[in-house]
Order: structure tokens, then sequence, then C-alpha cells
């Protein structure tokens, strides 16, 4: 959507006045803009950026009337996005986007604007700016291995701004994993630094059975969270079993799972009676994934105590 902006009656009036004791007005000029400048010098996917730019040389002319329009990909950003502003006759353009897909971004600002008393047919001039951005998909969450505590405490405000130990900071979000959302609302989250730099981030929720003892959700919950990786992470998955009991009813079972095979799925008691090894500690899987800079781990925590398990997703800078 255009941003207009209208000069107030007393200015336009005031330059109304002074044009009538001068005929031969001159011909009003554009300000000449710069370049569009981006906050960051990596955008990546779910990472809100801010695009700034500025009159490098001032308009001249009785301005009435403007509009300010930024455009990416062809589409019009709302006018909530965008701000305007003229500190001592110099112009201020500045847009705020999220990029939700990697890919080119192509910026488009467009001023156009009205003069008054202007010579016939140079009432009306129009100047804009383009640019030419990339994004790309984060290494984990919103993040970039080696983004600053203060870019990091920005993008997760869930984070304490204190440190939980050396290097730690820790605090709630929502999960990375899309299917997380139908079970749980928010995780719990630490981010580890080494010299200020980012190097790994954990996130984590407990899981409970949905019914008295009805430990099928637990192995439901692990099962819809390990899908959707392998979904995201395509032929990087390896699932290793984790056994420590010689029950071989558990032993089996984990095997199985971890083999992967869908000739012979768990049945409904099965995925309950794995789900319960999961929550006693009898067994459990431990999933490693990766993408090109990202080693990516999902396993679970046994905590018969609380009659749950935890669910942990580490991500980690290869």
């Amino acid at each position: 959507m255009k941003r207009i902006f209208i000069l107030s009656g007393a200015i336009l009036t005031a330059a109304l006045v002074l044009s009538g004791c001068n005929k031969q007005s001159a011909s009003p000029v554009p300000p000449e803009i710069s370049e569009i400048y981006v906050s960051q010098e990596k955008i990546g996917v779910g990472q809100q950026i801010v695009l700034t730019a500025k009159d490098d040389v001032p308009m001249s002319g009785n301005l009435y009337q403007i509009w300010v329009t930024w455009t990416i990909n062809g589409n019009q950003v709302v006018e909530e996005f965008t701000h305007y502003d003229s500190v001592g006759g110099i112009g201020e353009y500045t847009c705020y986007y999220t990029p939700t897909k990697t890919g080119a971004l192509d910026v488009e600002l467009n001023v156009r604007m009205m003069f008054a008393n202007a010579p016939n047919g140079e009432a009306e001039k129009t100047v804009s700016k383009t640019a030419e951005l990339t994004v790309y998909e984060c290494d984990a969450r919103n993040s970039f291995w080696g983004d600053s505590v203060e870019i990091t405490l920005h993008r997760e405000p869930g984070l304490s701004p204190t440190p939980t130990s050396d290097g730690v900071y820790s605090g709630e979000g929502v999960s990375s994993i899309h299917a997380m959302s139908a079970y749980t609302k928010n995780v719990h989250l630490e981010y580890k630094f080494e010299k200020e730099k980012l190097v790994g981030i954990t996130e984590e929720f407990s899981v409970t059975p949905s019914t008295s003892r009805s430990y099928q959700r637990v192995f439901s919950v692990f099962d819809a969270a390990l899908r959707t990786l392998e979904t995201a992470y395509p032929e990087t998955c390896k699932r290793q079993p984790i056994s420590n009991t010689t029950d071989s009813k558990y032993v089996d079972l984990v095997n199985r799972y971890s083999n992967g095979s869908n000739d012979q799925p768990l049945d409904a008691q099965e995925q309950t009676d794995l789900g319960c090894g999961m929550v006693m500690g009898y067994v459990r899987v431990e999933a490693t994934l990766h993408s090109e800079n990202t080693d990516i781990v999902l396993t679970t925590n046994a905590d018969p105590d609380n009659d749950a398990a935890t669910v942990i997703l580490t991500y980690s800078e290869r």
C-alpha cells in the first residue's frame, strides 16, 4: 500500500503566497535517494530485517503531497510496516520485512511527489531505488552460527538476558519442529556461546501419557517429531537404538523401530510398550541428521518419577 503524506495547510498557504510574488517559479526537483541499506549482512528465513534509505540530496520546490511505496518481489508492503520522516529537509524511508522462504528479494522504493505552484506539466515527480538481496535457510531455528548474544536475544525474546552459566542463555520459545505445536505450546531453550559466538542450541519438553498409564502418546509424540525432521532433512537420518535392559520385549521393539521398516510397523500395543520403555529408561532412540552447516540429534530422556519422558532436540555447528 502507498503511504501518503500531506503537508499542513499553513505551509501550503505560505508556499502559495510566496509563489504569487514570483510568477516564474522554478521547476521542482525530486531528491536524490541513497542506496537501500539492510540491517544485517546475511538474511535468514523468519528474520525481520529493516530496509532504510534517505535523501542524499534534498528535493526542491513547494511540496504538497508525497506517496512512499515499498515493493518486495512484486508485492507492496502494507503501510503498517513502512515509515517516512523528514529531518532537516532530508527524507528518511524505512521498511520492516520478514522473509518466509529462501531465494531472491527484489526490493523497490518508489517515491511520488506532488508540488504546488509548479510550471505546467511539472507538478508531479517520481523517483525510485532498487536493491537485490538473497535470503538463506537459517542454520538452526532462526539463527546462524556465529550470531552474537545481542542479536540472539533480539530474535529469541523468551531467553533471559542473564546467562544461567558461562556462555549459556535459557528461556522459553516455540518448537522449531512444526508438528510439535499440536503437542506443546512452548519448549525450554538453551543457547550456547563460545567467545560470544553462537555454537549450539537445545530445545526440550516433557511428554506424559494422555490417560493413566497410556504410554502410546509418548511414542507418538517422539515419532511425529522424528518423521517431521526426516522430511525436512531427507536421506540424512540415522536411527540408533540404545538399550539399558536385557528384556527382549523392549530390545526387540526398539530395534524394529530403529530399523524404520514399514514391513512390520509397530501396532498400538507395541507402541504403548515402547513408550513405556522410554519413560522408564529401559530403551531410547537417538536419531542423528544434518544439514550443510548443522548437526542435529533427536532423542528422549527418561523421567519415571514424573511418569514422563523428555523429548530433546539438539543443534550444533558442523
